[in-house]
């Protein structure tokens, strides 16, 4: 019967594969290239393939995939988000995950997908499935606990490799993987992004490291906006949520702060949120560091919809653009965001190269200051979470003016914007739950539905969208055979099992079924 369920297992893999079309299998590096650029011809409208500024230790490229509407164009207030996978080369679930992510996505794109349409025509997504292609090639499959293939080519762990916030703990060479990752935040103005993990279950936020280096809460200036949405991925997991000791650590809500949990001093989710303007988390998806690839369907179901929530809270809280009267962005402008109530001061932002700034921000009353040059202003701003409330700063001679671009109201008819309940309460509250079961997908998908507050994500005609091959029925109509060829195995092998079972009862006086038994266990007798 081991070998049925396997059967079964294997089978019901196949069916998943043939029906969606994605390769749920693991990759090395030519074959995630292969695929990526597999994914790109699919859909060479919205994708594009670059690679960033410095290959690895043994000369592989770090490979990225954009995904947009328009991919490779600066579109003004368009956020950047970005996903990393496989940073830890014998970590390989994110890696795998992200590449069944670009090609799910493409998918329904091109299906028409409103909820994907929507997502992908209004953000620039970034995806790098391998951070450590060397150390993947040293990895072995169906290892869950080793650190072999861990570190880069010259052995350095790469999560332990980026500056830190206690510059004396930083004595490291830095690595070539590392400063491509530094040199892209500079290339590009990210707002959010995850770095994915293996080796538990839990969303990890900020910080990562402490003073005292002792496991302690290590509390960032926007503790709350962390908690949100590292909340936001575990409750969209089915199990993550619930906080279990399935890997040996229980974590209320599936979610800790690094430090709390253990310190990491020269981590890559502090640099992004300290030098990067980028919120990052970092998301521990499965106890098993290397699963065997049977795992992988359950694995990409589990992690689906929190991979695609996630990524809508890029569209969270205020947004807009520091210029000057003529239209032209100011650059590297100051943006200091405080609450009302209870007067709290963030960290600060920098607005782009196009003066573009974006700042996640729950629901709420806030005071947002903006400087240029030694000249200030400060204007309060209501948030209401998602999506993003657009606010301009305008610089003319020796003064700065605040434009609320659509202070709550609609562009065009004028009616106030209905935004839902349930959404407005999950970035209100401190605590989304209080303890009851709750469903975050829904929410967040009922905020991001509303009405669209700002210009610069105009809806435009839909362009049509190519329906997906018809070899997908008949993809469909394999999987249905080769499901029906495995039942008709198992029945098969049941059927031959019990006659054999039922010969060996028969034959005891021959050394048959119960001496069989006799002699297991007599086996393990002293």
């Amino acid at each position: 019967m081991v070998l049925c369920k396997q059967v079964l297992t294997f089978v019901i893999a196949l069916f998943v594969m043939s029906c969606s079309g994605i390769e749920l299998k693991h990759h090395n590096y030519e074959q995630m290239v292969s695929y990526m650029k597999a994914i790109h011809e699919k859909c060479p409208d919205i994708t594009r393939i670059y690679t960033l500024s410095q290959k690895t230790v043994n000369g592989r490229e770090l490979v990225v995939m954009e995904m947009s509407k328009d991919p490779g164009q600066y579109k003004p207030l368009k956020p950047n988000l970005k996903y990393i996978g496989n940073m830890h080369g014998n970590e390989v679930l994110g890696r795998e995950l992200l590449l069944y992510l670009l090609d799910f996505l493409c998918g329904q794109y091109r299906e028409g997908n409103p909820e994907i349409v929507k997502l992908v025509d209004t953000t620039r997504l970034h995806i790098m499935p391998s951070m450590n292609p060397d150390g993947y090639a040293k990895a072995t499959e169906g290892d869950c606990n080793s650190v072999q293939g861990r570190p880069n080519g010259n052995g350095y762990d790469l999560n332990r490799n980026f500056p830190d916030q206690f510059p004396q703990r930083h004595k490291e060479p830095m690595q070539p993987e590392t400063k491509a990752i530094i040199q892209w935040l500079k290339d590009y103005p990210f707002v959010l992004s995850a770095n994915f993990h293996g080796g538990s279950l839990v969303a990890n936020y900020p910080f990562d490291d402490d003073k005292k280096m002792v496991e302690m809460y290590s509390m960032a200036p926007d503790d709350d906006i962390f908690k949100v949405i590292a909340k936001n991925y575990s409750y969209n997991h089915p199990i993550m949520h619930l906080g279990n000791r399935m890997c040996g650590d229980v974590f209320k809500e599936g979610i800790t702060n690094g430090a709390n949990w253990y310190n990491v001093a020269g981590g890559m989710q502090d640099f992004n949120y300290i030098h990067g303007n980028a919120f990052e988390i970092t998301v521990e998806m499965d106890c098993c560091k290397f699963p065997h690839h049977s795992k992988l369907p359950e694995q990409w179901d589990n992690h689906r919809r929190s991979l695609i929530d996630y990524m809508k809270l890029v569209h969270m809280g205020v947004k807009g653009q520091v210029k000057y009267a003529n239209g032209t962005g100011i650059p590297n402008a100051i943006i200091d965001v405080a609450a009302k109530n209870p007067a709290k001061k963030r960290m600060s932002i920098r607005s782009t190269g196009g003066g573009d700034y974006h700042r996640l921000l729950l629901k709420g009353d806030y005071n947002v200051t903006v400087t240029v040059n030694g000249k200030t202003i400060t204007t309060p701003v209501h948030v209401n979470g998602i999506p993003s409330v657009v606010v301009d700063f305008i610089v003319s001679g020796d003064s700065i003016t605040a434009q609320s671009v659509h202070p709550n109201l609609h562009p065009t008819s004028g009616k106030p914007v209905v935004i839902s309940n349930k959404v407005s309460d999950i970035l209100d509250a401190e605590d989304l739950h209080d303890g009851k079961p709750v469903v975050i997908s829904n929410k967040v998908s009922d905020i991001l539905d509303a009405e669209d507050l700002h210009d610069d994500i105009k809806k435009e005609a839909k362009r049509p969208h190519k329906p997906l091959a018809s070899s997908r029925s008949d993809n469909v109509a394999a999987a249905v055979v080769i499901v029906t060829i495995g039942v008709i195995v198992c029945v098969l092998a049941g059927i031959v099992l019990f006659r054999k079972v039922k010969d060996l009862r028969g034959n005891n006086e021959k050394g048959g079924y119960a001496k069989i038994n006799q002699e297991k266990f007599d086996a393990y007798e002293p």
